[in-house]
């Protein structure tokens, strides 16, 4: 059976349904008997969810409390899907920190935690990750790939694109990605993602990919921030809902690492590509004391930068800070 809770099967169900739904009908679907259903809704409203009854007609489900629950986010994740099994926490030091913890147990591939608010949330270099609680999407994937070494940070373009997918499809945002890491919203910071990994010799062992997305802060917390930003509700005007947003995102995640998997690597190029902020423009690559210009010419099936240098060589550039000097 899928890594999910009665009460996550049952709200699926009643999610999918245009009417009243059954208990009975429920059981038969699930395998399970009608008592074993009703405790489900029961739980379900004990959560904050707002399910009617009717004699002969079923469950009708009416609201959803607005918190970032579990059976929220695996209710709307298909079978199977990266994901699942999905663990919520109110608090926690990083949720990178957790994932690791959590893969060194043995938790499986595509095992998914978010928390409300990270104590010690950090992105790429160390660098702090602030948010208040409740505002952002702060989540890390336990993944067990069978890539090379060299292939892992490509998992870090995958998931910035599952970001830029699921804000499109849910709104009319255009957010583009700004490489090695980040995904920019008019300029401005919106998410940034931070790939880990454990090996054993040459081998993976297992890899996380960790995100943190600015969803529902406001203007005024944006300021506040010590570098520019930018959020999903400051860009529309309306909050979010951060569980069908996450799912969306896991969703996504989950139809591009099977693209990956599948080999279409050169599919995925031409699609980060068409969503990259450096593309064709001239940039400068800072990685310690070293600075390279050139012209971003996208990205390889590791994640590297490709910069078309002065000289017209392609350089394979893997680590360091790119810039936007101007239009190329």
């Amino acid at each position: 059976m899928e890594p999910i809770s009665r009460s996550a099967q049952v709200l699926r169900l009643l999610l999918e349904s245009e009417g009243p739904r059954s208990g009975e009908e429920m059981g038969e679907i699930l395998g399970c008997s009608r008592a074993a259903v009703g405790k489900a809704v029961a739980a379900l409203r004990q959560q904050g969810f707002d399910i009617g009854a009717r004699s002969n007609q079923g469950y009708t489900l009416s609201s959803e409390p607005e918190a970032l629950l579990a059976s929220r986010v695996e209710a709307r994740l298909a079978p199977g899907s990266l994901g699942l099994p999905f663990l919520h926490f109110e608090a926690l030091d990083s949720s990178n920190l957790e994932a690791r913890r959590q893969a060194e147990a043995g938790a499986p591939h595509g095992a998914c935690l978010a928390a409300d608010y990270q104590s010690a949330g950090r992105g790429r270099l160390d660098r702090r990750w602030l948010a208040p609680k409740g505002s952002c999407l702060l989540f890390s994937l336990i993944l067990r790939p069978r890539l090379r070494l060299d292939q892992v940070f490509g998992l870090t373009s995958l998931a910035a694109l599952a970001v830029c997918r699921a804000v499109e499809s849910q709104s009319d945002l255009k957010p583009l990605i700004k490489w090695p890491n980040d995904v920019f919203l008019e300029g401005k910071k919106l998410a940034g993602v931070l790939t880990e990994f454990t090996s054993r010799a040459e081998d993976l062992e297992f890899a996380v990919v960790g995100v943190g997305l600015n969803v529902n802060l406001t203007g005024g917390q944006l300021g506040k921030l010590p570098a520019p930003a930018a959020s999903l509700k400051a860009a529309t005007g309306r909050s979010w809902d951060r569980a069908a947003l996450l799912a969306g995102i896991l969703s996504q995640m989950n139809a591009l690492y099977q693209e990956m998997a599948a080999g279409a690597y050169g599919i995925l190029a031409k699609e980060y590509e068409a969503r990259s902020l450096l593309y064709g423009r001239k940039v400068t690559v800072r990685d310690g004391e070293e600075v390279r210009s050139g012209i971003a010419m996208g990205v390889d099936q590791s994640g590297a930068l490709l910069l078309e240098e002065p000289s017209g060589r392609i350089s394979v550039i893997r680590h360091g800070d790119a810039s936007v000097l101007s239009q190329a």
